[in-house]
């Protein structure tokens, strides 16, 4: 006989499976992405064509425009 207890293991093992099943392809989508943004390098400075007046930090690595009291640049995820 099956106790409660080890049907509840069960089937939370089999959840957890099924979702790393889901979970993998985007995993590996995320680790392309990243080897091509390795690859392609830094992306071109933005535009000084921008007004000054626009309130942010401009990242030093993509030269993406951050809202002021980010610590992390919202484009590239490298540190402020």
């Amino acid at each position: 006989m099956v106790t409660a207890g080890e049907l509840y293991a069960l089937v939370m093992t089999v959840l957890a499976l099924v979702a790393l099943a889901a979970a993998i392809p985007v995993l590996r989508d995320i680790v392309r992405e990243g080897r091509e943004r390795l690859r392609e390098g830094p992306a071109p400075p933005a535009a000084e064509s921008e007004s000054d007046d626009v309130a942010g930090v401009r990242c030093h690595h993509c030269g993406t425009i951050n809202e002021a009291g980010f610590v992390y640049c919202e484009e590239c995820s490298r540190q402020l």
